[in-house]
């Protein structure tokens, strides 16, 4: 499988809500992602494979930090290794821009989300309690200082 990454357009906003609804209980909305690709402050990274998006990630920038409010991958590519290249991939335009700190969070029951967050490097600084709805749940707040 050869996966291909690059900045998302507006073209692309239908397939990653059409990812996100069927990953999030409380899924973003399509003027969300668009504001996202208008900003001067904010990015989306896809990987397709075959022309096709199978996963993203949403930056906020506010240089030297970054964060990722947003990151999915499709079900049908999950358990492959794709967040770890995508994650890769966005660190590196992360670093092209000056970013060296990135911030997360997490929901506490996300093991696969944080066991890759901990592969990548990140730590825990915190916990945000009731910070998820739809269930109700704690976040926990995660950090990453890039290599630069």
């Amino acid at each position: 499988m050869a996966f291909e990454f690059r900045y998302a357009s507006l073209e692309d906003i239908d397939d990653i809500l059409a990812i996100e609804v069927e990953a999030m209980s409380t899924p973003w909305t399509y003027s969300s992602y668009k504001e996202a690709i208008d900003s001067d402050h904010a990015f989306i990274v896809v990987a397709t494979e075959e022309n096709t998006i199978a996963a993203f990630a949403v930056f906020y920038l506010t240089v030297p930090e970054a964060e990722l409010p947003d990151i999915v991958v499709e079900r049908g590519h999950r358990g492959q290794g794709l967040g770890r290249l995508l994650m890769d991939y966005s660190l590196s335009q992360l670093k092209s821009k000056g970013v060296d700190t990135l911030f997360l969070e997490v929901r506490e029951s996300n093991v696969a989300a944080r066991s890759l967050y901990t592969r990548v490097g990140f730590e825990e600084i915190g916990k945000r309690k009731y910070f998820y709805s739809d269930p109700v749940e704690d976040a926990i707040c995660m950090r990453l200082d890039i290599e630069i």
